[in-house]
Formats: structure tokens, C-alpha cells, sequence
């Protein structure tokens, strides 16, 4: 069977969740049921997967989404925890007096904080501490889903510590695959130098994109009448803003860039946020690029998004800095964790549950539960906010309460996507030893691109983190593909494997997984389909700019490995 027939029925699932979400809306639990049910009649019939294998494989799938419930479980209750104790409030009212512009908040948050917090954590993390964040800051729910998405394409290629790149391409490009051409290390180092080329690039422009975006979608307050302004009035409103988006993403980009060239993969994202936050905060404080005109969000009543979030403010007031600690103490926690190093990160790694052989079948399961960030540090930091905050135990009870009842609407969704991503994964193990789905993809789409390919790397990686929510598993499924076609076509490895890992931030950026766990967070219902909609055109852009860079690079890159 030709990969081309494989590529097309490999697709269906994709093509129909894309179909009933973004041209019925459908709710993503509905559509992901049906992708579901496609992938697993095409694995069992088409690629003639084993049953017990089918199975097994679905249902690691239910075992892998424990970690995302975890983080959106712990990141709820956090936000709960800091609505109740009226902490929100307080960073509302303190941060609308030090900066009153949107734009200005919205990129001290999008470029500063979650570019830090992924660098630290990753894993679904920045949207869920960002995006409550912004709401309280006077966003509306669907606005700070939006963004909280949007503002943090860039980072996860280079995200967690380095992880998708030292554990998803470091995972399968070995020695063996290198054969000698280089140590494993250094590939691994080069692959991060040249992912952020690409990922820098995308931070330096994001904030005047992410301005922009905001006036264009949620920017109507000044014509009441006609909703929505046109793309003049947007851009009018993002001029007097654009110097300083431009500062802190360029200050961003770079500092991303020189830490993954000269460094390596570990601390780039950690060390842009750290950098842009810093910079954003003393322009502010000095009035350096700031706009002149202030610019805030319209107030609205945003009951059509149907969330969950309180219409009052609730809680007693309480000094800045005790408002804060919750937050800074959770950037601590993540940092002293996950920095190698620093003595813990490896004994809160070493504690795992392991199911070596789920139903009998060879597919392990490795969860670390002392690693993931809803567990650490979420959920504790959470229980210490009630104890240092001036809460109640009644009021505490229903922020647990109310947590478990939030996660319960979002769980099935995470199930149903993540079953239905393995069980395409692992319809590469069939007895025709046919490639799999999301292998049929990116090779039919490799053997069309040609020398075009550096331009379709990018969105193979989209692909692939848009199915599983994650750059590393992204890079576990296609950097080995990716490698051996830069070599059989004479380009440069170590370039389009930085194009496949560096298209992986876009994909994020519209995966139902995360898109469910950010909407989950913020309370919101039946949304998805809106998000993937409104979301589609910028992941377009950015893989295309990236895909464009590549085509650029690649003939000067000739002497590279």
C-alpha cells in the first residue's frame, strides 16, 4: 500500500476534528469522541493493529492524560484558592495602577511571565498560571484563553528545561542513528542553537502580533455599534504600542537565541522570561517607550462565553506582596525543582509509578507524580495560600470543592484526545509493518516537499504537537523521519531538525488538549471550537514564517551536518 493512501487515511481523524469543531462547532469532547472512533476502525481494520494491542493502546492513552489532569487540577485550585482569599483582587487593583495599559499588561505577561514559567516547568503550566491572570487584570475569560495560548508559541521547543529537545530528539537520535558523524551531545546542542534562530524570531515579532490581535478581537469598546473594528482601527491602536512590544521581544528573542547558541538547551526560554520581565518592568518604571494614549479593555458582560468565573469581587484586601507570594513562590519552587543541578530535580524524578506491560501488551507506563506540576507545586502552594491568606476553612472546603467540579467537565475531553493520539501512534505496530498514521503523514509530506522540505518540516512538527499536545512527543515521533530525509535529500540535519522541533510551538498553540486545559481553567464551556477557529490563522503565519526561514537557510547551510 502506497504512503500516500496511508497519509490520506491517516488523516481522516485529523481532517474530521478539524471539520466538526471549527465548521459545526461541535465541543471538543464530542468531536475528539468521533476522531476517536475513525482512528480506531482505520487502526484495527486498514493497518490490522492486534486487538489486545489496539486496546492496550488506548488505554495508555487514558494513563498519559493523569499528568495534564493533574496540572489543570492544581493549577484550579491555585486560581480558587487565590479568588477566595481575595489575592486576585489585590493584583488587579496593584497592577492597574502601576500599568493601566492592556497591551502593556498583557505583554509584561505573555513575553515576561509565561515565557519564564515555561522555561521552568512547560507542560501546559504558562497558560494555566497566565491566563487567570490576565483575568484578573480585567480580561475577559475568552480573551485571556486567547492569549494565553497565543503568547506562548515560541517556548516550548526550547521549554521544560530543555526537555523536547535533550528527551524527545535526544531520545531517539542516538548513536546509532548518527552513525559516528557526531556525538549525540553535540547534534543535540546545535539542534538547540538553530531551534532558536527560529524561536527567537517568533518572540521578537509576537508582541506586536499579540497587540494587534488584541484591538482586532476584543478592541470594539469604540464602536459599540459595529462590534468587531476593522483591521485600520486595530493597527492604529497597536502603532503607539509597537515600540515597546518590539523591545521586549527582541530583549526576549535574543536572549533566547544566545542562551540555546552558546549554552544549550536548558535555560533559554527560563532566561528570556527572566530577561524580558526585568526590562518590561523597568520601562515601565522609567516610562521608556511606554504609550502615551491608554488603552483598556471594554467592560462587558461576558456571560455569552458562559464561564464559570465570579462576576464580583469577593475577599478581604491584603498587602501586594502577600497577594503575590503564591505566584512568586510557585516561579521559586519550579526553578529550585526542575534546574539541574540544584539537588532536587533528580530524586523528585527518581519517584515513579511503573506498569511495564499494560494488558499484557509490551507498552510501558512511567508516571512521575512528584514532577508534575500540578503536584508540585501547585497543589502545596495552594494549601499554604490558604493558611497564609485570610481564609476561612469553609471557604477553603468549597475552593477543593469547586476545583473537582471544574476538572470533572475537562477530564473525559483530555481522556478521549490522548487515547485517540496513541492509538494512532502505535498503529506503527502492525503485522504488515506498515508506518503508522502520524508516520504516513510526515513521510508522504517529505517525499512531496522535496528541496522544498526545510519549508514543510515546521508543520510536520505542528502536527504532531498539535495531536499530542506536546513538543517532546512531537520530536519522540518525527525528528528520526525528519534526519533521514534531510540526509537522503543533501540538507542540512541538523537545520530541518531544528525546523520540525521549532514548528512544534504552533502546533501547541492549537492542540485540543491544551486548548481544553486552559479552557478548563478559566471555566470556560463549549469554547473550543471558537479558540481553534480564531487560533488557526496565526499558527499558519508563524509555521509559514518559519518554514520561509528555513528555505532561506538551508542553501547557505551546505557544510553543515
Amino acid at each position: 500500500m502506497s504512503i500516500t493512501v496511508l497519509a490520506l487515511a491517516g488523516s481522516l481523524p485529523i481532517v474530521t476534528i478539524l471539520l466538526l469543531m471549527v465548521g459545526l462547532r461541535w465541543s471538543a469532547v464530542r468531536a475528539m469522541s468521533v476522531g476517536w472512533v475513525i482512528a480506531s476502525a482505520l487502526g484495527l481494520f486498514l493497518w490490522r493493529m492486534m486487538p489486545g494491542w489496539w486496546i492496550a493502546a488506548a488505554f495508555y492513552g487514558v494513563l498519559q492524560a493523569i499528568d495534564i489532569i493533574l496540572i489543570v487540577f492544581g493549577a484550579i485550585l491555585l486560581m480558587n484558592h487565590l479568588q477566595a482569599s481575595g489575592a486576585i483582587d489585590t493584583i488587579r487593583m496593584h497592577f492597574g495602577q502601576v500599568v493601566q495599559d492592556a497591551r502593556i499588561q498583557l505583554l509584561l505577561i505573555g513575553l515576561g511571565f509565561m515565557t519564564l514559567i515555561e522555561g521552568v516547568a512547560g507542560f501546559g503550566t504558562p497558560g494555566a498560571l497566565g491566563a487567570p491572570l490576565l483575568t484578573g487584570l480585567g480580561f475577559t475569560p475568552m480573551a485571556a484563553a486567547t492569549f494565553g495560548l497565543l503568547m506562548n508559541v515560541p517556548n516550548p521547543p526550547l521549554g521544560a528545561a530543555g526537555v523536547p529537545v535533550l528527551g524527545g530528539i535526544g531520545a531517539v537520535i542516538d548513536e546509532g542513528v548518527l552513525a559516528g558523524a557526531m556525538e549525540p551531545m553535540v547534534f543535540l546542542r546545535q539542534v538547540a542553537g538553530w531551534t532558536g534562530v527560529f524561536t527567537g524570531t517568533m518572540l521578537a515579532i509576537l508582541g506586536v502580533i499579540g497587540v494587534f490581535l488584541l484591538l482586532y478581537w476584543f478592541g470594539f469598546e469604540d464602536k459599540p455599534s459595529e462590534g468587531q473594528p476593522s483591521l485600520r482601527d486595530a493597527w492604529r491602536g497597536t502603532r503607539s504600542a509597537a515600540p515597546f512590544a518590539l523591545a521586549m521581544g527582541a530583549v526576549a528573542g535574543l536572549t533566547q537565541f544566545l542562551v540555546a547558541w552558546f549554552v544549550g538547551p536548558e535555560l533559554p526560554s527560563a532566561m528570556a522570561g527572566v530577561v524580558a520581565l526585568g526590562t518590561g518592568l523597568l520601562l515601565v518604571r522609567y516610562g521608556v517607550l511606554v504609550p502615551q494614549d491608554v488603552w483598556r479593555l471594554p467592560e462587558e458582560d461576558d456571560a455569552s462565553q458562559d464561564s464559570d468565573q465570579p462576576d464580583e469581587e469577593s475577599g478581604a484586601k491584603m498587602s501586594v506582596w502577600l497577594a503575590w507570594a503564591p505566584y512568586m513562590l510557585v516561579v521559586l519552587v519550579l526553578f529550585v525543582t526542575r534546574m539541574p543541578g540544584l539537588g532536587l530535580r533528580e530524586p523528585l524524578r527518581g519517584v515513579v509509578v511503573e506498569w511495564e506491560q499494560i494488558l499484557g501488551q509490551d507498552i510501558a507506563f512511567t508516571l512521575r507524580p512528584l514532577f508534575i506540576p500540578g503536584v508540585i507545586p501547585f497543589i502545596p502552594v495552594a494549601i499554604l495560600t490558604a493558611l497564609i491568606h485570610p481564609m476561612g476553612l469553609k471557604d477553603a472546603a468549597s475552593a477543593w470543592g469547586k476545583t473537582f467540579r471544574q476538572t470533572v467537565t475537562i477530564a473525559l475531553t483530555l481522556v478521549v484526545a490522548v487515547s485517540m493520539a496513541q492509538v494512532m501512534i502505535r498503529s506503527a505496530t502492525n503485522p504488515d509493518d506498515l508506518p503508522g498514521m502520524m508516520q504516513a503523514l510526515s513521510m508522504a509530506l517529505a517525499q512531496a516537499a522535496g528541496q522544498a522540505h526545510p519549508f514543510v518540516a515546521p508543520w510536520v512538527g505542528s502536527l504532531g504537537s498539535f495531536m499530542t499536545g506536546s513538543s517532546t512527543s512531537s520530536n519522540i515521533l518525527f525528528s528520526v523521519v525528519q534526519h533521514d530525509a534531510a540526509g537522503d535529500l543533501g540538507l542540512p540535519r541538523t537545520l530541518v531538525v531544528a525546523l520540525q522541533n521549532a514548528g512544534t510551538g504552533p502546533g501547541n498553540m492549537i492542540s485540543v488538549l491544551n486548548i481544553a486545559a486552559v479552557s478548563g481553567v478559566l471555566g470556560l464551556r463549549r469554547v473550543e471550537g471558537d479558540l481553534l477557529r480564531r487560533l488557526l490563522i496565526p499558527t499558519i503565519i508563524l509555521a509559514t514564517l518559519v518554514g520561509l526561514g528555513g528555505l532561506l537557510l538551508a542553501p547557505l547551510l551546505t557544510h553543515v551536518y
